[in-house]
């Protein structure tokens, strides 16, 4: 008899972020939903400095992946600054690697949960990841997710979407590693 276990993995990391780049995001305005995702114009700004941010990391994950190169494809910022404030389970592209950068938290601040792929119709496992200023997520696209209702006024985080590629074919890193036994 074999057995058979799909495995997505989580790449969690603290960076040390500029005080340019905290005050940057900071300052952004945020329409009604209270993040910038709509505002494409301002995207490509926030892009270029949350490289500045994150590529060295970048780097580690898609190497860990067997995977040379990314390319952002765009990026927001969510504020969290009334109480109760949440983002519903939810996936982005699955071609696509996504992260959650926390930039501003406190101890009261909201936990992210991910889910196993095929929630909420199959769920066995969940993980929750605790706000640290600076921490970094990074995971496939496909895996859900959601801000849980949150508990302070400074949840503040930048997520955004990367295509990763570049590993002597046109193929797309999608990370499902099965595991025989």
């Amino acid at each position: 008899m074999k057995k058979y276990n799909f495995v997505y993995s989580l790449y969690d990391d603290t960076l040390n972020l500029s005080k340019e780049y905290v005050s940057y995001v900071k300052l952004r305005e945020h329409n009604f939903q209270k993040n910038s995702f709509y505002s494409k114009e301002k995207q490509q700004e926030l892009i270029e400095k949350t490289i500045n941010e994150l590529e060295n990391y970048i780097y580690r994950v898609i190497k860990n992946l067997n995977y040379s190169r990314y390319e952002f494809r765009d990026a927001w910022i969510q504020k969290y600054d009334k109480p109760g404030h949440f983002h519903d389970c939810h996936i982005h592209d699955p071609y696509l690697y996504s992260f959650v950068l926390y930039v501003d938290c406190s101890k009261q601040s909201a936990e992210t949960m991910f889910y196993n792929p095929g929630y909420p119709n199959y769920c066995t496992d969940t993980m929750r990841v605790k706000p640290k200023k600076g921490r970094c997520i990074i995971f496939n696209g496909a895996i859900p997710h959601a801000a849980l209702p949150n508990f302070d006024k400074k949840r503040l985080v930048v997520s955004g979407n990367i295509l990763i590629t570049g590993n002597g074919s046109n193929h797309i890193a999608v990370e499902t590693l099965i595991v025989g036994t």
